[in-house]
């Protein structure tokens, strides 16, 4: 099958978030993905063990990564694998499968419990429909956002309907316009690596956004990441509110 290589637009200028952060292992690009023995996941001793292990795989390799990393380090009952592959959602459809068939075929003891898809619909509405049977009947939850994650991301902060934006005259445009309506919406922007403490507003706002068109697929500025999201937050809850506590205390901003 060839392969259909995703562009993203031009990069939007977005504040730098102060805090460096190792690259994480867990995301890799399309030429590093091999098939390799699947590795028995374990804890060191008296640390609390995963009870859930999740495997995401987005097109998008740089804010959906930003947006899981907080809960990849700093949450132990969570084990989440993440893979950044810059292709179309069919072509990603099949990446999914070989990972899928590398944890059924290795005698690890430890298997993913569920197989989840992050992808905009951007230019790639015929393939997310072309390839939505192949996600449902291999039991990976396709998770969608029209045109772009950053949608997603806005409602961290917003509950209307990007209220106020003008739609470009080139659709090919739409996603990069979205992205800078974001930046100047939202004071300072809206840093993905920290959207995640307005996780359970994200929720609601998406929810109370949410709407499909007549094949299933989240109409403009809809988004189903909250299905990702609920699925994510009893596994995360406790060190949220423990993170939100102690960015609120006195002693944070001395």
């Amino acid at each position: 099958m060839a392969e259909r290589k995703y562009y993203k637009e031009e990069a939007i200028f977005e504040p730098q978030d102060v805090e460096e952060e190792i690259e994480d292992s867990g995301s890799v690009q399309i030429d590093s993905i091999k098939t390799v023995p699947a590795t028995q996941y374990s804890k060191g001793e008296a640390l609390v063990e995963p009870t859930a292990f999740y495997v995401v795989f987005s097109n998008g390799t740089n804010r959906e990564r930003d947006y899981f990393k907080w809960m990849m380090k700093n949450c132990p009952r969570l084990k989440l694998e993440f893979f950044g592959v810059p292709i179309s959602p069919d072509d990603l459809l099949e990446e999914v499968k070989k990972k899928k068939n590398e944890y059924d075929y290795t005698s690890g003891s430890v298997h993913p419990d569920r197989f989840y898809t992050v992808t905009d619909v951007d230019h790639f509405y015929n393939d997310i429909i072309r390839s939505k049977k192949g996600y449902r009947d291999n039991i990976i939850q396709l998770i969608i956002s029209n045109p772009c994650f950053e949608v997603w991301l806005y409602y961290s902060k917003r509950k209307d309907r990007l209220e106020g934006f003008k739609k470009p005259e080139n659709p090919l445009k739409l996603s990069q316009e979205v992205k800078r309506f974001l930046n100047e919406k939202i004071s300072g922007g809206c840093n993905p690596k920290r959207a995640v403490f307005d996780i359970k507003d994200n929720i609601e706002n998406a929810k109370l956004q949410y709407e499909e068109d007549e094949n299933g697929i989240p109409i403009l500025f809809s988004t189903n990441m909250f299905l990702l999201a609920e699925d994510l937050l009893p596994l995360i809850e406790s060190e949220l509110q423990q993170q939100i506590i102690l960015q609120q205390s006195p002693s944070s901003f001395k």
